[in-house]
């Protein structure tokens, strides 16, 4: 349990992170509002693109799967670090368009490239992922909570939905842009704390090389393949790259942000390592956090559940302002029934009944793994249509509706018919490029009968 001077830290750092949040919110319009003007640096850029990537996803679900398979789940990193390379690339021409076709949602390129169906379909599944990760993050930070402090787990809930929806109100995306940089931070002293953690422990887990391939071949290749495609339909990403104020400030953020995430996959892995060696028999949701309450003293207690609950809701705050701006943007903007002035007022609505939303959702899912995993399916299935479609931009949009649509079905059906697993990232995957090819059949014998 928590001492009175842990929970003093901790008030503090939530006391912070409103102050920072409620005060990014003087005097902005629409523009600062929606997108920070455009004007990020590499310092802010590298700060909010790392900590909204270091959420419940990689912290708790992966120290999880680490749990579960050992060194195999490394391979997830790996494939994550191909991924950013090509990205790195990818992300010049994203950035360069958006700069030109003022975009600030990644369905603004699909509503670009494409039309309007292609547009709203790829806005349906990044509302979809980002609502899910909302609702994960939620999840993660509650438990966290319930496991250090006496607060029940569905207050936790309420409490963290409460605190973030007041700086987003306030502060739109300079707020998330500002609070990331505290809870970068925050990161930065979970490294510290794990690499102490590492270096005092009495643990010496199995880290022979044999040990990435213990795991059977088709959990190896989605490891891998989801790792890959995410980084290309992250939409938290692409709305940070459209909000860099040039493309060398992009080339610094991204390449740092990757060096530091890459880093602390490493580090959690061995983490997981050490909790699977020394405490068996856990529940692999809570691996990390239990871990954490039983192999670090006593007096750093605390400071591990402000370090955890900072990454977990830099990530929250991200993904809930991106699911708010492409409602608003995608759907009610486009469609002609939002006024432009009264954009700022729709969206601060919007957050409010996301939140509702959002907390009850995740009073009701309490499963971190498995939900992790249709989420991560579905976003894998739309980077892959996205890196297609950046080789071969002259695809037909028939098959690009299709493909979108494929994947929906392809992570929907298999997850209610045969249950929720590593697999949905083949299935996902296997009906994107069905998609495709239907489409592509489509257009040839449109193309025919003309």
């Amino acid at each position: 349990m928590l001492t009175t001077l842990d929970y003093i830290f901790i008030v503090f750092y939530f006391i912070v992170i409103l102050y920072v949040g409620l005060k990014s919110g003087r005097k902005q319009d629409k523009e600062d509002y929606l997108i920070a003007n455009r004007k990020l640096k590499a310092l802010e850029a590298t700060s909010t693109i790392f900590s909204s990537r270091i959420g419940a996803a990689i912290l708790l679900t992966y120290t999880a799967l680490v749990y579960i398979y050992g060194l195999g789940a490394y391979w997830y990193f790996v494939g994550s670090v191909f991924g950013l390379f090509v990205f790195y690339f990818f992300g010049k021409k994203v950035k360069k368009l958006g700069a030109e076709q003022n975009f600030y949602t990644l369905s603004d390129f699909f509503f670009f490239l494409k039309g309007k169906t292609a547009g709203y379909l790829s806005a349906l599944v990044v509302i979809i992922i980002m609502f899910g990760w909302v609702v994960l993050n939620f999840t993660a930070g509650a438990k966290l909570v319930q496991e250090y402090t006496p607060i029940s787990y569905d207050l936790s809930v309420i409490l963290i939905g409460i605190i973030i929806l007041l700086y987003l109100l306030a502060g739109g995306f300079k707020a998330v842009v500002r609070t990331d940089i505290i809870q970068t931070g925050g990161i930065f002293l979970l490294f510290v704390l794990m690499v102490y953690l590492l270096a005092t422990t009495t643990v010496k887990p199995d880290l022979a090389l044999s040990g990435l391939f213990d795991i059977p071949v088709k959990e190896i290749v989605n490891f891998f393949i989801a790792g890959f495609f995410i980084p290309m339909a992250s939409p938290e990403l692409w709305q940070r790259i459209y909000a860099i104020e040039s493309q060398k400030e992009y080339k610094k953020s991204l390449f740092l942000s990757s060096v530091f995430y890459i880093i602390i996959g490493f580090i959690l892995l061995m983490i997981g390592m050490v909790i699977r060696a020394d405490i068996p028999n856990l529940n692999p949701d809570t691996a990390l956090i239990v871990g954490f309450s039983k192999l670090l003293p006593v007096g750093l207690a605390g400071l591990s559940v402000i370090i955890i609950y900072s990454a977990i809701s830099s990530s929250a705050d991200t993904y809930m302002f991106t699911t708010a701006s492409s409602i608003t943007q995608d759907f009610l903007e486009r469609m002609g029934l939002l006024k432009k002035e009264k954009l700022k007022l729709t969206m601060r609505i919007i957050l409010v009944l996301l939140m509702a939303l959002g907390i009850g959702a995740a009073l009701i899912l309490r499963d971190i793994v498995d939900t992790t995993f249709f989420f991560v399916s579905l976003t894998m299935s739309l980077g892959f249509l996205i890196l297609v479609l950046w080789i071969n931009p002259n695809m037909n949009k028939y098959s690009v509706n299709l493909s979108i649509l494929f994947c929906l079905v392809g992570v929907t059906i298999p997850a209610i018919v045969v249950g929720i697993s590593t697999s949905l990232v083949i299935y996902a995957i296997g009906l994107c490029i069905a998609g495709m090819i239907i489409g592509l059949i489509y257009y040839w014998i449109r193309k025919a009968v003309k």
